[in-house]
């Protein structure tokens, strides 16, 4: 039952580790490609940072990841379908 308990301390610690460099990795090619807005990239690097050295402290830090993918995919569903006609162009060639 011990060693139950650990193992899933351990995965759940490197699952939020591995979902704030996701959101680091993310954030970071959305500045460079301008999927997304710049502050949007800003939070996406400050939820990061809580996510990295605050989810031992925070209870309610397991909501950061799912809240900040929900946001950037709004914001493209939302950018799609204003400008459908520019992302049809850029399919195509």
């Amino acid at each position: 039952r011990q060693g139950q308990c650990r193992c899933n301390n351990m995965v759940n610690v490197y699952m939020v580790k591995m979902a704030s460099v996701f959101m680091i990795t993310t954030s970071t090619v959305a500045i460079f490609t301008g999927i997304a807005p710049r502050w949007l990239a800003f939070l996406g690097y400050g939820l990061a940072l809580i996510l990295l050295f605050g989810s031992f402290y925070l209870t309610w830090s397991f909501l950061v990841f799912p809240l900040w993918v929900f946001l950037i995919s709004a914001y493209i569903l939302r950018d799609s379908i204003r400008h459908p006609t520019e992302i049809a162009s850029a399919s195509n060639g």
